[in-house]
């Protein structure tokens, strides 16, 4: 029997909400924006090319895929912005 891990709900969606919502958070905390986001781009990629090689009809969920990077990267970018105004972005505000 081969299952994954993303065969169960319990273990899919909170990862899908989890990644982009914690490293948008820690990421608020010091890193400039341009950077956060690359960083947050290279953590979606990560989960999506993860899931993408171990996926048996890849090719056929080629969409699936680009929506849900999409999807996690606009909610690891919300979580960003809603962090940074939250927490503080740890940097000198200009004048």
């Amino acid at each position: 029997m081969d299952a994954s891990i993303f065969d169960s709900g319990a273990v899919y969606y909170p990862t899908i909400l989890g990644i982009p919502i914690v490293v948008g958070v820690i990421l608020a905390r010091g890193k400039p924006d341009r950077r956060a986001l690359r960083i947050l781009g290279a953590a979606v990629a990560t989960f999506i090319a993860f899931h993408f090689a171990f996926d048996e009809t890849r090719l056929k969920d080629l969409l699936f895929f680009v929506v849900l990077g999409l999807f996690m990267f606009g909610l690891g970018a919300l979580a960003h912005r809603i962090g940074g105004k939250l927490l503080g972005s740890g940097r000198p505000e200009p004048a």
